[in-house]
């Protein structure tokens, strides 16, 4: 008994030997790992950053405008008849004036040389009964039948002339003809369409519509900014000259008419461009570039670069932001103008984080958002 106890008791100490051995070897680990750790330097990530901006910006929005000609219509025929000849080409330019179409006029013609020489006839036999006035062989009545005579078959004549003007049709001002099938020969209904013609001109209008909301805050005089690959440079500013009367009922927008001059030779008639219209005064606003705005479930944030005691260190500051302006954000609330944002490669960041700032970007200008 007292040996089995005495072999116990070894065993105790035996396997309390074995355990106090491993902790001390699992402790020394320990230490000399966390010798190891102190002696390592600490994370760090290098971004590029830069300051947040002051720009001056309004809040706008957006429409599609539509480029129309400062003179243009669609040329129809008033009388029917036959094309005699064409005076112009598909596409091209025609002068004022000039001849566009001429309808067979002969009959017209003919009719109106008889009428012109009953009206020479007619004042002939007038002439002759005012010469009677004091014979005794002069007639009230028969002068007046004359007289009547003349002016009918001077009508006549006057008629028959409006007629074959109206065979004639000419340019009524220097524009593009569109293109057209219409060959001499071709018998034309009255009402037929001839050519459309878009006027040549410097200048040219713009149309556009805005919801009522926003229509509210322009009026004939503002500006409004159009942007169109065609244009010099992108966009021009065009002066609105005109509004409509009234919301149309379908869309509850208001339709605005805006002089684009100088534009004539760029923009096409027809043609759509981009209508900018600022909605509010232009103020000054905090702007950072997109990159340095981070979103997460919680919310946006941007991650500060704040410098102490010689090391620099990312803190993260939820943010709240309005317009996306090209490549930057305006930030309405969370930032002040002047203070070092993570800019290309915030991803990487985490608040807290030591970091290598990169030379400071230059950031956007005011005159870039204007």
């Amino acid at each position: 008994m007292r040996r089995n106890i005495l072999a116990w008791g070894v065993l105790i100490l035996v396997m309390g030997g074995v355990a106090g051995g491993l902790g001390f070897y699992k402790y020394r680990e320990i230490l000399a790992g966390m010798a190891a750790g102190a002696a390592r330097p600490e994370p760090s990530e290098t971004v590029a950053t830069l300051r947040a901006t002051e720009a001056v910006w309004a809040p706008s929005t957006r429409a599609i405008g539509t480029v129309v000609a400062r003179q243009q219509l669609e040329l129809r025929n008033e009388i029917a008849g036959l094309v005699a000849e064409l005076g112009f080409t598909s596409g091209a330019t025609v002068e004022k004036g000039q001849l566009l179409i001429q309808l067979d006029d002969r009959q017209e013609k003919a009719s109106l040389a008889a009428a012109e020489a009953e009206a020479r006839l007619a004042r002939a036999n007038l002439d002759r009964r005012e010469a009677l006035r004091n014979s005794p062989a002069f007639s009230i009545q028969e002068f007046d039948k004359s007289r009547e005579d003349f002016a009918a078959a001077t009508a006549r004549a006057e008629s028959l002339k409006v007629v074959i003007d109206r065979k004639r049709i000419v340019a009524p001002f220097k524009a593009r003809v569109s293109i057209t099938d219409l060959q001499p020969g071709a018998y034309l209904d009255a009402g037929t369409l001839i050519v459309r013609l878009q006027g040549v001109d410097d200048d040219v209008y713009i149309d556009f519509a805005l919801p009522q909301e926003a229509a509210a805050l322009l009026h004939p005089g503002d500006e409004v900014v159009v942007t169109s690959p065609a244009l010099p440079g992108g966009e021009r500013k065009v002066e609105i000259l005109a509004e409509d009367d009234s919301v149309d009922p379908a869309s509850r927008a208001v339709r605005f008419r805006a002089l684009g001059a100088g534009l004539g030779a760029v923009l096409r008639p027809g043609a759509f461009v981009d209508v900018i219209a600022a909605t509010a005064v232009a103020k000054k606003h905090v702007v950072v570039p997109l990159t340095a705005v981070r979103r997460s479930p919680a919310g946006q944030h941007v991650f500060v670069i704040e410098t102490k005691d010689g090391k620099s260190r990312a803190r993260e500051r939820r943010v709240e932001t309005g317009a996306v302006i090209g490549d930057s954000i305006v930030v309405e609330k969370g930032l002040t103008t002047g203070e070092l944002v993570a800019a290309a490669g915030s991803f990487k960041l985490r608040d807290g984080l030591l970091i290598t700032p990169e030379p400071e970007g230059n950031g956007l200008g005011p005159a870039a958002m204007n």
